[in-house]
């Protein structure tokens, strides 16, 4: 009886050693899984970031290419505008200066011309 308790405390020993060895094993096939699809999805990785980088590279130059070109009519609105208010000023200045000298020439005409004796004087516009 007590060889039969022995081998029975043996028997689960060697159970539990051989449990511990398969796990081990088991860990270790499961370690080398893992370990090679972690490689896999670095390469992985690695090409979809390189392929990334190309095309925000020539995302960016596009739309550096569009800033450039909006700038460049936006400048060019701008400059037809100031020429377009620049010539509308000149027209008005020639009017103004036509105005005055009609004005001028009038005023002139009454003062020195005399029309019916009438002399003039600063109160006569009020």
């Amino acid at each position: 009886q007590d060889k039969l308790a022995k081998e029975e405390r043996s028997s689960a020993l060697n159970l539990r050693k051989l449990s511990t060895q398969w796990r081990a094993v088991l860990r270790e096939t499961k370690d080398k899984e893992l370990r090679q699809d972690i490689e896999i999805l670095s390469q992985t990785f690695a090409r979809v970031m390189d392929c990334k980088d190309g095309s925000l590279a020539t995302d960016l130059e596009e739309a550096e290419e569009q800033h450039a070109q909006a700038l460049r009519s936006h400048l060019h609105n701008i400059d037809r505008l100031l020429q377009l208010q620049r010539c509308r000023l000149t027209c008005l200045e020639e009017g103004y200066s036509a105005q005055l000298e009609a004005l001028k020439t009038e005023f002139e005409a009454e003062r020195y011309g005399g029309g019916e004796g009438q002399q003039w004087h600063p109160l006569a516009i009020l």
